[in-house]
């Protein structure tokens, strides 16, 4: 097991919960596994558990960049890890208003809607 794919796991662990990961690793084949493996390893352990920004800061920045590709279910799972991160409401919409003007009215429009839907999951 390489380091970091140990960062990585613990990482993994404390941003999404044991449970969650355990599931992502409980696939069925040996393609799926190798992929939990790679995303572990360099999303989670290279980049996610480096030194040189805090995790509140890799939300913001993981945010803009799904966002700006269309991926709004990764973006509301980006989120719920802000929140937990340390980000509030506030600065969560003002990322979604700094995307709009960088990355247009219809991508800002889809990000609103999504970050407006984990804001009521979380106020209940």
């Amino acid at each position: 097991m390489s380091d970091d794919f140990s960062t990585g796991l613990s990482v993994r662990n404390t941003l999404f919960g044991e449970e969650r990961t355990r599931q992502a690793f409980a696939a069925e084949d040996a393609l799926t596994q190798d992929f939990q493996t790679l995303i572990t390893t360099y999303c989670f352990g290279s980049l996610w558990g480096r030194e040189g920004a805090e995790w509140r800061d890799r939300s913001l920045m993981t945010m803009c960049i799904v966002a700006a590709q269309h991926r709004f279910a990764e973006f509301e799972t980006h989120v719920r890890l802000a929140l937990r991160n340390g980000c509030d409401k506030e600065l969560i919409t003002e990322v979604v208003r700094h995307l709009t003007v960088y990355c247009g009215v219809p991508t800002g429009v889809e990000a609103f809607r999504a970050a407006q839907r984990v804001f009521q999951e979380n106020a209940g």
